[in-house]
């Protein structure tokens, strides 16, 4: 696995290199908790009718992709407790979840979201 992909990425505009190398990269099963949520916020306005089925249909592209959702497990448990421990705001963010993730699974998380920074051990490829 080349890197896993951030929320963030995902719902911009892709990098063709990422684009072209799809099966190299994965993302956390908390980056699709994070991608269904917004879908069923914007669903809840007319307006964001479209915003919903964007993000619905990018899901259902990634669910065909074998093996790119990879599940939080023992090892990320272990790693979100270590970096949360100085933190009880970071204690309370998904972007810990996903930072442990990556750091556990020993791979760099592409990112836009610079707030990413501030978790020691982990490799970032920002877009």
């Amino acid at each position: 696995m080349r890197a896993m992909l951030d929320t963030s990425v995902l719902i911009g505009a892709l990098p063709d290199d990422v684009i072209d190398a799809i099966d190299e990269f994965s993302a956390s099963y908390v980056v699709r908790a994070e991608l269904m949520r917004l879908r069923a916020r914007f669903a809840q306005s007319p307006s964001l009718a479209h915003a919903a089925r964007a993000r619905e249909q990018l899901v259902e592209t990634l669910d065909r992709l074998p093996g790119f959702w990879r599940e939080f497990g023992a090892a990320g448990s272990d790693v979100y407790a270590t970096l949360t421990t100085r933190s009880e705001a970071a204690a309370r963010t998904k972007d810990a979840l996903i930072a442990a993730h990556a750091i556990a699974l020993d791979v760099p998380l592409m990112t836009a979201d610079t707030g990413f920074t501030r978790f020691t051990g982990l490799r970032l490829l920002t877009v």
